[in-house]
């Protein structure tokens, strides 16, 4: 469980940095200030807990069902707001001034961080201080925090820098999103689920079919997506065809 708890936690680190191409580059740099000062917040805390009770406390069902609700609304938010972004793209007929504009802008909040990122910097730190027990707290502390910033930086730019095009770069994040979606929607699934064998199974279905399904399913998602992208360029290019 705790494998599946940190690769939804890397997930939404990795989509969290992924949404600020969207945006601004004053956000990003926004976010990169705003995470440098986290682990010092947070080293308090840490040192007076156990790596055990934090994964007990992560584990929990509840917390689960909790928190991934949470996420799966934001990022539903964000493929609202970015289909209707990639929709705006390119557009001329869009108000320039007055409480329409205002109203349109309100949709770029979606592609704020995730709330699990805060979460996953904590454990981060966690991880790290019961794998390097020889180092001081503050001196760890000091690293991660110089070290946060740069994925807030490096992730957008190099997203930007491999898709100029506003669209394609909309796209990009847009399919990503599903990577985070899926595993936040089946992870409290999975935490009150226990495998049983059937009545006329000699032995109890592999952890591995049900990691096989997830995958099938991302992929089918990630297929359907890039074909219904195949078929609405196809279609606005016959559009503009004179013949």
């Amino acid at each position: 469980m705790i494998v599946f708890i940190t690769a939804v936690l890397i997930l939404a680190a990795l989509q969290s940095f992924s949404k600020l191409s969207l945006l601004k580059r004053r956000w990003e740099l926004l976010l990169a200030a705003l995470l440098f000062p986290l682990p010092f917040l947070f080293e308090s805390s840490i040192a007076q807990t156990s790596m055990q009770t934090l994964n007990a406390d992560l584990s929990n069902a509840k917390t689960l069902e909790n928190w991934c609700a949470l996420v799966v609304i934001q990022e539903i938010f964000t493929l609202a707001a970015g289909f209707s972004l990639l929709d705006d793209t390119g557009r001329t007929d869009l108000p320039k001034r007055g409480f329409r504009r205002y109203l349109r802008h309100l949709k770029y909040l979606v592609f704020l961080p995730s709330v699990l990122l805060p979460a996953g910097v904590l454990y981060l730190q966690m991880y790290i201080f019961n794998a390097l027990p020889g180092m001081e707290f503050r001196t760890l502390t000091w690293l991660l925090a110089a070290g946060l910033p740069l994925p807030a930086i490096l992730i957008p730019e190099s997203i930007r820098l491999l898709r100029r095009n506003p669209a394609a770069r909309i796209l990009t994040v847009l399919h990503a999103e599903y990577f985070l979606i899926l595993p936040a929607v089946f992870l409290p699934v999975a935490a009150n689920a226990r495998l049983m064998p059937g009545e006329n199974d000699s032995f109890p279905v592999d952890s591995l079919l049900v990691l096989a399904g997830l995958a099938g399913v991302v992929l089918l998602s990630g297929l359907g997506c890039r074909i219904y992208e195949t078929f609405k360029r196809n279609g606005r290019e016959k559009k503009k065809c004179p013949l």
